[in-house]
């Protein structure tokens, strides 16, 4: 067994200076080294700076860094892709709308720990806010008539100052004789989770399976089998939005629909690369 292929993404938030928070997302793996950031308010989340660095790709074709002016007073918040869109589109091949997009999560994610910046008396107030806005969006919030935790007894007692959340996910390609093996792992603040793969030599899933460690109850665990229906599927033929419905949606978990997407990246790339004779 041979390793071919690697990527890791991290992201933290923290707080910088008095009603500041800085949200710092970096891609470092075989083909890329690249960061993105925003500052933006504490309270309003609305974005200060926004900007990224590309420092390795593929022929250095994406080196070098830029900053998204038109992103000043915008949101960072759900339904900023559009403006993303607009300001960001596909600068570094896309790479640094993924990169700011990692950002945005982070601070999403954050705000837990920011309820009183946000105009919420009570993390519990918060909490029930958030139950109504995000109702249906995953296995714990379509079930939470079966719950045996809510989210904010699962974060109580979780201590975070200056720094306020910190992800990690990572994808690793091997490469066998009939085929891969890939491993790809999730862990941030709140959840631990991955998926091991196997693959025939054309990118065909044989097996795929799906293992939780941490996350809010355990009704999240049972999303584990999910990635089973992954079998049989020719991964650079299918979509992102293809394998979402399988392993995400309101009985899935969004954190194994973004393992999936990075399965289907990296098999991507590895399979060019083998055609291409970069990997013998």
């Amino acid at each position: 067994m041979k390793l071919i292929y690697q990527k890791s993404w991290f992201c933290s938030v923290k707080r910088i200076h008095s009603g500041e928070l800085l949200a710092e997302a970096s891609v470092l793996g075989t083909e890329l080294e690249a960061t993105g950031r925003l500052k933006v308010d504490q309270s309003s989340f609305a974005i200060k700076d926004a900007r990224w660095e590309v420092f390795r790709s593929p022929a250095g074709i994406f080196n070098g860094s830029q900053e998204a002016p038109g992103l000043k007073g915008t949101t960072a918040y759900f339904h900023i892709g559009r403006d993303l869109r607009r300001e960001v589109g596909e600068h570094a091949g896309g790479l640094a709308r993924e990169l700011l997009a990692e950002c945005v999560r982070g601070i999403i994610q954050s705000e837990t720990f920011l309820f009183r910046e946000r105009g919420f008396p009570t993390l519990k107030a918060y909490c029930e806010h958030w139950r109504k806005f995000q109702v249906d969006t995953c296995r714990y919030q379509s079930n939470l008539h079966r719950v045996t935790r809510r989210w904010n007894e699962y974060v109580d007692g979780l201590q975070h100052g200056l720094n306020l959340f910190n992800r990690s996910k990572n994808c690793a390609v091997y490469l066998l004789a009939g085929g891969f093996i890939v491993h790809s792992g999730f862990s941030d603040s709140y959840h631990e989770l991955g998926l091991l793969s196997r693959l025939d030599p054309a990118g065909r899933v044989e097996e795929c399976s799906g293992s939780f460690l941490r996350a809010p109850d355990q009704v999240c665990f049972e999303c584990a089998l999910l990635p089973g229906g992954l079998k049989g599927l020719v991964l650079a033929e299918c979509t992102k939005k293809q394998l979402s419905a399988i392993v995400g949606g309101p009985q899935g978990c969004e954190h194994l629909a973004d393992l999936a997407e990075e399965l289907r990246k990296a098999v991507v790339y590895t399979l060019a690369n083998i055609r291409e004779g970069g990997i013998v």
